[in-house]
């Protein structure tokens, strides 16, 4: 079974916040390379080198830790 260990996502900055990308980027550098580009009304992210002895998704995760921490931030702005 082959593993991807490039991919590209877009995350719509509606939704994502850019300093909790950034911080999930950190969070699973040690998973894959990540770079991060404002595009539009998207961050585009860039990975590389995913790890292929990974159990999981990481892109998936990588995703899913943005998005919880853009909530927990906005939740925080508005307490």
């Amino acid at each position: 079974m082959s593993h991807v260990t490039h991919q590209s996502v877009k995350l719509h900055r509606t939704l994502y916040m850019q300093q909790a990308v950034k911080d999930a980027a950190t969070t699973f550098a040690d998973f894959a390379a990540f770079t991060i580009k404002r595009d539009g009304d998207y961050y585009a992210v860039d990975i590389k080198d995913i790890d292929p002895d990974v159990d999981g998704d990481v892109v998936a995760e990588f995703c899913n830790f943005a998005l919880a921490n853009t909530a927990g931030r906005k939740k925080t702005k508005k307490a």
